[in-house]
């Protein structure tokens, strides 16, 4: 069986330098899809799907013609042996766990395997792992009650159609739970979200491809 790497279009749009390393590395072992949401290529099943990005993952769940196999690509990213980490060693961060991926403990795993071989340390927040409440402005579940009053005003409307400044709000109390100036997140919308609060983030797949410059 064969792997396929399904980039992330957002992750592109964001970090198109690291979003090019990761491709040029891959596609020298594997097939490059298009966007998963519009690529029709009928790859064998059988085959794996390689992912990063939680949009992409839900977009080929969904595909009711799908026979691949899913799998987050910091999960196979780690077990590489020919792949070369670069070397973080010093920093001290907070990993802002997705809650789209609170049934994906591996994933957990991964990325924490990931930073350890870059030698970065993670400081655990209380709200780790399955605990998780974020995922920027899809997912928050607010604590302050002036955000509470906020959410609630908008009933079952999604955070990101807010206005912007109580986007920032809500996401600005999330910012106060972090114990360290840098956050590593491995979710485009956690990204922003941390960003928009007013918190310093980056992409795990930044460091990966040594784009990071601090």
């Amino acid at each position: 069986m064969a792997n396929i790497y399904f980039p992330s279009c957002n992750f592109t749009k964001a970090s198109p330098q690291a979003a090019g390393k990761l491709r040029a590395y891959l596609k020298e072992i594997m097939p490059v899809a298009g966007c998963c949401r519009i690529d029709r290529t009928p790859y064998p099943a059988g085959d794996t799907a390689l992912y990063f990005c939680q949009a992409c993952r839900e977009t080929l769940e969904e595909k009711p013609d799908n026979k691949l196999v899913l799998q987050n690509l910091f999960v196979w990213l780690k077990d590489q042996e020919n792949f070369q980490w670069p070397d973080y060693s010093g920093i001290v961060v907070n990993v802002q766990d997705c809650w789209r991926d609170r049934e994906h403990p591996e994933i957990f795993d991964a990325v924490r395997e990931c930073l350890r071989k870059m030698g970065v340390q993670v400081r655990e927040m209380e709200e780790n792992r399955e605990k998780s409440v974020f995922c920027g402005n899809l997912h928050f579940e607010a604590r302050n009650p002036q955000n509470m009053a906020i959410i609630a005003s908008h009933g079952d409307a999604p955070i990101y159609t807010y206005p912007v400044e109580e986007q920032r709000r809500l996401m600005a109390e999330q910012v106060e739970k972090y114990t360290e100036q840098l956050v590593v997140t491995y979710c485009n919308r956690c990204t922003s979200g941390v960003i928009a609060g007013g918190g310093k983030a980056v992409h795990l797949m930044e460091l990966c491809m040594g784009t990071y410059e601090g």
